[in-house]
């Protein structure tokens, strides 16, 4: 007989430049999982990346060619194949992007002084703004609201549509998967869900967001999102109001994990007595090698620090015996 599985979503930040972006996260959870299980991960976990990137890339590429001309594709191209790589652990790679930030002109270039410095906010600045404005109905926010209900579906087919839900969401990724289950959590009293969203979307528990019980917040700017709203608004619930009652027995949590070294980061528990219910625990973490996890650089490295999945796994893995 087959046991259940559990169905595991990761989000990716502004950082991410590339579908690989989740590769080394995975094969370090599923290691993790596996010591501590007993099993092998690739019997009790399903693990699927949803890749949002591409929503924001052709105008990403627009901005920025029109901005530097024709002649900033080759530094694009350069800074774009080093934070792929620095997104998956790469040190080096973070280094040497790093070091072309006082660069202030370069020939070719024109007005376009800072180079990377511009590239770095059209890409993480950019993401931010383009994915808020997209909530007002111009498509972007629907468009990946969308990329994540195709994610959500294809758990739901390789897992089973019964699977309990855990999900991962690094930096802006928090953001999107924190809007996405909010909006689909609610869905029936009245939040809209995307017509796009829906469309990708069976009818099963996991699809209905009933069987989500397990939410990771790695390096995230929820609180800087939070204060959009009065009082900081309402958080998502965790677990799902259903997930009990089809999961009995299990531990959910959302866990919200930060480097006080990361600027982006910080608590959520302080903000509100309603985040201090929702948040299981803020979990205060040091990632990064030395002496880049002593600064704000320290930021693309929580799914790539074993350190941060070990728990993480662990939970899994009571998770999944207890099924």
């Amino acid at each position: 007989m087959n046991r259940p599985k559990l169905a595991v979503m990761l989000v990716h930040g502004v950082e991410s430049a590339g579908e690989q972006y989740a590769a080394r996260a995975m094969r370090l959870l599923g290691e993790e999982f596996t010591r501590i299980a007993g099993v092998p991960a690739s019997e009790a976990l399903v693990m699927e990346p949803a890749f949002w990137a591409p929503v924001f890339e052709p105008g990403q590429e627009q901005l920025s060619e029109r901005l530097g001309g024709r002649g900033s594709r080759w530094l694009l191209g350069l800074l774009d194949t080093l934070a792929a790589r620095a997104s998956q652990g790469s040190t080096l790679a973070l280094l040497a992007a790093a070091s072309t930030a006082g660069l202030r002109w370069l020939p070719g270039l024109g007005d376009a002084h800072f180079p990377t410095l511009r590239w770095l906010i059209v890409h993480y600045l950019g993401d931010a703004v383009a994915y808020q404005s997209g909530s007002d109905g111009t498509g972007s926010y629907e468009e990946v609201q969308a990329t994540l209900a195709r994610s959500l579906h294809t758990l739901a087919e390789k897992a089973g549509g019964d699977a309990p839900l855990a999900v991962l969401g690094h930096s802006l990724g928090s953001v999107v998967s924190s809007d996405f289950l909010y909006d689909l959590q609610n869905a029936g009293e009245g939040t809209p869900l995307s017509p796009q969203a829906r469309a990708e979307l069976g009818d099963t528990p996991l699809e209905r967001g009933e069987t989500f019980g397990w939410y990771y917040t790695l390096g995230s700017p929820l609180a800087l999102w939070a204060q959009r709203h009065p009082g900081f608004g309402q958080p998502l619930t965790v677990p799902h109001p259903e997930f009990d009652a089809r999961h009995p027995g299990q531990s959910p949590e959302w866990v919200n994990v930060y480097d006080p070294d990361d600027v982006i980061s910080s608590p959520l528990r302080p903000l509100s007595d309603a985040w201090s219910a929702a948040v299981t625990e803020d979990r205060r973490v040091t990632v990064g090698p030395w002496p880049l996890g002593m600064t704000p650089l320290a930021h693309p490295y929580y799914w790539n620090e074993r350190s941060v999945l070990v728990p993480i796994a662990s939970a899994l893995a009571q998770a999944w015996h207890r099924l």
